[in-house]
């Protein structure tokens, strides 16, 4: 059967928003009164509540990750990044000299970018050793350590090229990840269709550093002869010299200008964005079938959007709602053309490991609910 011919279904998240906010209200509450200590236990319930909610062709995902493993994570990563980040940053600058307390931070950051990639390796395959369907475990094989080093590679790539190199190192971040992803004992591919793994992607690239640069500018003009227009214009031309409140005035067009040039830079970057996640769903395939995503530049831009003010106005602890809107976002636009022959899919190989997230859990990548 041709790939055109085989039946298309679509996965679909029958979680609700306000089901979602009461949980994470409560969560929130309990993560306060317990100094953040709960938040291994609302993760946990935040996770098996949205996963429960993702059907794909009619039988729910399951997920049996435990508070405990999170929790045994954390207590790995404590000596790891903890403990040195709060002697680099508030111990070293009081007993040191500047330089030398300079130069630790500088390597701590240079560190902490191969890190930051282990640890989302790392959690990626606690989440899907913690996730079934139709009684079969997901899995993450492959080193961490080979893919924090080759994603700094990419990095320093990233950097060099002023941002360029972007699509490509975003495209090989998805292969050596879902390469080594499992189904069982079947393993997930990432294929080569016979065209560029960064098709399409280029032009969306092109807009987003491009408008990234002229954001800032747009915007501060838009707030500008908004000021004028608002009759702000006599204490503008007096300069903030003049008086204190022409000094308000330039730090409120100032703040005002900033908070729209990243409004705006997110617009810009949306296409790119939707374009990449298509084009990496459209390269994954599983025992035949194949998987398509479609996102949008405005839908995308406003989930977006939605989950950064939801973040922002609630200090960060309403943030697995924003997790929740991402989420929900991707799987009711996801679908899988084929099926696996399930028959003959034996259950997972590869070790389900107990220690959590480790350091995924230090730098909040998935924003307590899970890495998209």
């Amino acid at each position: 059967m041709t790939l055109e011919a085989a039946p298309t279904q679509a996965f679909a998240h029958s979680g609700k928003l306000g089901n979602v906010l009461g949980l994470a209200f409560k969560n929130a509450g309990l993560t306060l009164a317990t100094l953040t200590l709960y938040r291994f236990w609302a993760r946990t319930a935040m996770r098996r509540r949205l996963w429960s909610r993702v059907w794909v062709m009619g039988d729910p995902l399951e997920y049996t990750g435990s508070a405990w493993e999170l929790f045994r994570g954390f207590l790995i990563s404590l000596p790891c990044f903890f403990l040195p980040a709060i002697f680099i940053f508030y111990i070293a600058p009081l007993m040191m000299d500047p330089v030398t307390a300079t130069w630790l931070a500088i390597g701590f950051y240079i560190i902490a970018n191969p890190l930051i990639a282990a640890a989302r390796y790392l959690m990626r395959r606690y989440q899907l050793s913690r996730t079934r369907w139709r009684g079969i475990r997901f899995g993450l094989a492959g080193s961490s350590a080979r893919y924090a080093f080759a994603s700094f590679g990419w990095t320093i790539l990233q950097t060099l090229s002023l941002g360029w190199y972007t699509p490509a190192a975003r495209m090989n971040r998805a292969k050596l990840m879902w390469d080594n992803a499992r189904f069982g004992d079947q393993p997930f591919q990432f294929i080569d269709d016979g065209e560029s793994p960064q098709q399409g992607m280029w032009w969306p690239f092109a807009m987003g550093w491009f408008g990234s640069i002229l954001s800032l500018f747009v915007a501060y003009f838009i707030v500008f002869m908004i000021a004028f227009a608002a009759g702000l214009g006599e204490y503008i031309s007096q300069g903030a010299e003049s008086s204190e409140q022409a000094a308000m005035i330039f730090v409120g067009i100032g703040v005002a200008s900033f908070v729209l040039g990243l409004l705006l830079m997110t617009l810009a970057w949306a296409p790119y964005n939707a374009a990449a996640m298509n084009r990496i769903a459209s390269l994954i395939e599983l025992d035949g079938a194949r998987f398509k995503l479609k996102a949008k530049t405005f839908s995308l831009f406003g989930v977006t959007l939605a989950g950064w003010l939801i973040t922002i106005f609630s200090l960060t602890l309403l943030a697995p709602v924003a997790g929740f809107l991402q989420v929900r976002y991707v799987i009711n636009r996801l679908e899988v053309t084929g099926a696996p022959k399930f028959a003959e899919i034996g259950q997972s190989i590869v070790p389900e490991g107990t220690s959590g997230e480790g350091l995924g859990d230090a730098f909040d990548l998935d924003m307590g609910v899970g890495v998209v």
